[in-house]
């Protein structure tokens, strides 16, 4: 048999599939019925002409949502509860009905032309059965190999469509998943005649018959690389947090409207017996104390890898208080081991079928709440999910984040869900703001653009300026300060090499150019870009001291915000800081 062997993942995993109901016409006719006129079965039944037996079916449903009660006094009668009349007054949708169900998932994905099958639609064999001569096209080398996180975005977009109508995924169970490196085995007799597996793509169509024409067995195929996501969003000036207070009373308000899910990532951990600022940091630990009393599920992570056993031991200290609190067993995610990112994220359900997601500069698990930071809050359904994303590929480098990893795929998947059956009035709503989400790489490309493009003003705040400060942030501001009468640099502290006089030498060299501000006290912690009234950067990037790397674009993550008077508002509430 004339077979050509291509390299592939076979991955396998239980998926769960949400079936979701609305309500019919006459569910809602006898809603509204109740709220006009309450009464009794028989007497809905005689002022709708609906058969008794329909309406104590519905009206047992109906209860069941909480959208009708029983009123004892004067007498005993159906009536629309304070639920369902804010529902019929507000004019928002009743509540939907689901069911799952378990599904069993299994896809092999190939690497010349990245088509994605069923498994039981194809032929594939072991890496170790391969034979020892014929038409093999070998796993591409130095590519890192596929995840149970790549994998579960593919089998998310293969299942589009292929659910039955009312249906849904809302994700696979990761810690149940099997991933194995396999071999796809075509038959290039079968494919020279048309014959191609169900779902093969046209690039592997047009390599497979390239082969036959020419014998040259085709190339892997890697798969481009993601660019900044956009997307339109509604964002108001005050969902941009500055300062240390205002991060605590948002994780306490946050964290305490969690119901199901929290999830911290800080890059540090302090140690319990650190006194340092211990009194605030304790704000953040009785947050979490509550909510482990409340059978939220905390999943809390650290993301730097140098000192790792001394934050690894940090963590510990934390689970052990917080396990104290209840039998935490399951409810108590607690990751010892770095996930290799800059990047700090609070992450929360916020208790009605919500959630919200803050990026920023705060170090949640470590900082002493003195310095000023920034942060940005999002909660539209979109912008949170794009957020649940990037935290999920954060972390899901730990094999032991799994069930982290699947909580933050159902959620976003939730989210999405959601925002596709927004209203026709909701839909319409102009979006107050772009968001775009920035990778390490991302930031200087955007700010040497800004630097050049901005109109009316310039301003970067950075917590460090170190051995790169020059053709990282000093020169491009230089450029904007060479047309602009407000260029703005601040920074707290210097790292590395420099010197406080070599931070002298260019303050002198760029007078009258550009403001370049120590600020020792408070200490600027804060990382953001702001320029002209409307263009915000919130970060964690130290602009000054740090350059993203290809290599690693999950390190740093900022959120470029385009929005009305964002960066106005950003820069006033920012210098009331500091005075």
């Amino acid at each position: 048999m004339n077979n050509i062997y291509i390299p592939a993942w076979h991955y396998r995993a239980p998926g769960i599939v949400q079936r979701t109901w609305g309500w019919s016409p006459v569910e809602e006719m006898i809603l509204l019925s109740l709220d006009r006129s309450p009464g009794t079965i028989n007497h809905v039944s005689e002022t709708l002409k609906i058969p008794r037996q329909v309406v104590g079916s519905t009206v047992a449903r109906l209860m069941q949502f909480g959208l009708v009660e029983v009123r004892l006094a004067p007498r005993p009668v159906l009536v629309t509860s304070s639920i369902g009349h804010d529902f019929i007054r507000t004019g928002r949708a009743l509540p939907e009905r689901s069911a799952d169900r378990e599904i069993g998932i299994s896809v092999v994905y190939e690497k010349v032309g990245l088509s994605v099958f069923r498994t039981r639609d194809v032929d594939t064999i072991p890496v170790t059965k391969l034979p020892a001569k014929g038409a093999i096209i070998r796993f591409p080398e130095g590519e890192p190999p596929e995840t149970n996180y790549s994998m579960m975005q593919r089998v998310n977009e293969f299942m589009v469509g292929m659910l039955r109508p009312g249906e849904w995924l809302r994700g696979v169970q990761a810690n149940s998943s099997f991933l194995e490196a396999r071999f796809l085995v075509l038959d290039l007799d079968e494919v020279g005649s048309g014959v191609f597996p169900q779902g093969a793509s046209d690039q592997l169509v047009e390599a497979l018959k390239a082969t036959i024409k020419t014998g040259v067995l085709p190339k892997t195929t890697t798969p481009p690389p993601e660019r900044p996501v956009s997307i339109q969003t509604r964002l108001s000036a005050s969902d941009i947090v500055v300062g240390a207070e205002q991060h605590l009373q948002r994780f306490e308000q946050i964290v305490g409207a969690a119901k199901s899910n929290v999830f911290v990532l800080s890059t540090f951990v302090a140690s319990q017996s650190d006194e340092q600022g211990r009194d605030r940091r304790d704000r953040i630990v009785r947050a979490l104390e509550d909510a482990c009393r409340r059978g939220v599920r905390c999943h809390l992570f650290f993301g730097t890898s140098l000192d790792r056993s001394k934050h690894a031991a940090a963590m510990q200290e934390l689970y052990l208080r917080l396990s104290a609190v209840r039998q935490t067993r399951g409810f108590l995610l607690v990751q010892r081991d770095p996930v290799e990112s800059h990047a700090k994220f609070l992450v929360a359900d916020d208790g009605h079928d919500g959630a919200v997601v803050m990026m920023g500069s705060c170090n949640w698990l470590h900082s002493p709440f003195s310095a000023v930071e920034v942060s940005a809050e999002l909660r539209e359904p979109n912008a949170v999910a794009e957020g649940l994303d990037l935290l999920r590929e954060i972390v899901s480098r730990l094999s032991s984040a799994s069930r982290s990893v699947e909580a933050l795929l159902f959620m976003a998947s939730e989210l999405r869900r959601q925002r596709n059956m927004l209203s026709t009035s909701e839909e319409a709503e102009a979006p107050a703001a772009t968001l775009t989400i920035l990778l390490a790489a991302d930031h200087e490309r955007l700010l040497r653009v800004a630097a050049h493009d901005a109109q009316q003003r310039f301003v970067c705040c950075t917590n460090k300026v170190g051995a790169n400060m020059v053709p990282a942030l000093f020169d491009p501001a230089e450029i904007a300060g060479r047309r602009l009468s407000d260029v703005r640099i601040y920074y707290s502290r210097r790292t590395g090499p420099v010197k406080r006089s070599h931070v002298t030498k260019h303050r002198e060299r760029l007078h009258g150019i550009v403001d370049l501000t120590g600020v020792p006290e408070p200490q600027l912690h804060a990382k953001f870009l702001a320029w002209d009234a409307d263009h915000v950067v919130v970060s964690s990037l130290n602009w000054g001291s740090q350059s993203g790397l290809e290599d690693n674009p999950l390190d740093e993550i900022g959120l470029y915000l385009e929005g009305p008077k964002l960066a106005t508002s950003l820069l006033k509430t920012f210098e009331r800081e500091l005075e």
